[in-house]
This record gives C-alpha cells, structure tokens and sequence, in this order.
C-alpha cells in the first residue's frame, strides 16, 4: 500500500491474497493498476486537485476474491472512503472533483460541456476501443481494422483542438475532459503503429500537456508502458509489477 500521488509502486495483489483493513476515518484508498489508463484518468484527477490518498493494486490476471464483493466487475478503478465505495473511471473522477476541494477541473458552460462529453464519447468508440482490438486481436485483418478505426478518433481530436481557441480541451488549463483523455495518448506509441507527428495539433498539444504537474506525477516512460504491454499481452501476471515497486 502506498499514500500520495502518481500510480502506485505498490504490489499488485493476487487472488490469494488478504483483504487490507479498511482505509483510516477520513483517508481515500484507491484499488487500481499502475499501468491501466482508466486508472490514470483518476490518478491525474487526484494529482491535480492535491488530494492525498493511499493505494492498493490489483492484479488483473489474478484478481483477489474479496475485490468483487467492492466491485462485481472486478474492473478498476474503485474508491474507497468512509464506508462508501464508488467504481468506473468518470464516475469516481467527477466524484472525486466534486467532493474534493482544490481547483474545479469539470467545464460547467452548459454548451461546452456538451461538446466535450460528445467528444469523449466519440474517444471511447475509436481511440479506446481500437486500442483493445488491436491489442488483443491476432487476426491481422482486425488489427487493421482497429488502427483505421483509432484513427478516426485522433483527425477528430486534432480538429477540435484546431478550432477549440484555447490551449487545452478545458481551458487554459488542463481539465477533467483534458485528464479523460490523455491517458491513452500516453500509451498510444506503445500500443499502435501510429505516431503523433503524424496529427501535429495532437503533437503540440500532447507536448502542453507534458508541462501539466499531475501529468508529471503519473507519467511513466513509453519504454516502461512498451514493456508492459508486451508481457501483459503474453498472459504474464508479472507484467504488473515492472518499473518501481514499494512493499
């Protein structure tokens, strides 16, 4: 277990390990994967709000059995706190921005919003799901398919930040919208055979966003998330526990 920001260095536990005691009165725990980037929407969330917590690792090819009984789905993220416990990566992020104090990240212009959650939801139809088919696809025609499909959603993304006026999708600061996405542009020269400088808007802005502090806090090298992706895709339940660990 680990308090603070970034991922978690903390060993990702199996499924014979022993449920941890509850958190503290008062402390946030989040189960998570260091390497998972819905985890990251929340950690970038955490990191740029300052909010302390402590984390506990889940390894996903080997889940504990106690971790279901706080989310059926044995998906991460889930939080922790007080009793309450909250799962899947937007929800515990706009929770966690709307109980916590520090500097709101959610756009609250009525229209604006509707355009990033359209946005979002287009990211997650091309971008994220074309990242998994490739991934575990070892049909070269699918794999085709999920680049082209991947894609789509990058010429999206690079136009609206193109007519978008300011720096970042949120403002002149990163936001919520801003710290949904990133995560997968992070692994994106990990995981497919496409490359930022080919869509310069998502260059620069990708470069911006290596300036933001949570990002800085969370960010593990291309090398570290080529690695993992590597192994994770041979089945090896080590895969999780490359890079820095604390015991």
């Amino acid at each position: 277990m680990v308090v603070g920001h970034g991922m978690g260095n903390s060993v990702h536990l199996r499924e014979d390990s022993v449920e941890p005691s509850p958190p503290a009165k008062g402390v946030l725990r989040v189960y998570g994967m260091k390497f998972c980037p819905y985890v990251h929407r929340l950690k970038l969330v955490l990191a740029a709000k300052g909010v302390k917590h402590e984390t506990v690792n889940i390894n996903l090819k080997s889940k504990p059995k106690w971790y279901f009984a706080k989310n059926p789905a044995g998906k991460v993220p889930t939080i922790e706190c007080d009793g309450i416990v909250i799962y899947e990566s937007d929800i515990t992020s706009e929770y966690a921005d709307a109980v916590y104090p520090g500097r709101k990240l959610a756009t609250t212009e009525p229209l604006k919003l509707a355009k990033e959650k359209m946005l979002l939801s287009h990211w997650a139809q091309t971008v994220s799901n074309g990242f998994y088919r490739y991934g575990y696809s070892k049909d070269d025609e699918v794999k085709a398919t999920a680049v082209e499909v991947a894609k789509t959603g990058f010429v999206k993304l690079a136009a609206y930040l193109e007519s978008n006026g300011s720096t970042f999708i949120c403002g002149s600061q990163p936001g919520l919208t801003d710290y949904m996405l990133y995560p997968h542009l992070e692994r994106m020269n990990a995981i497919l055979p496409v490359k930022l400088s080919q869509y310069p808007p998502l260059k620069a802005y990708f470069d911006k966003m290596q300036g933001d502090p949570a990002v800085q806090a969370c960010r593990f090298s291309d090398e570290l998330h080529c690695e993992f992706v590597n192994k994770a895709l041979a089945g090896s339940k080590e895969a999780y526990d490359i890079g820095p660990v604390e015991k």
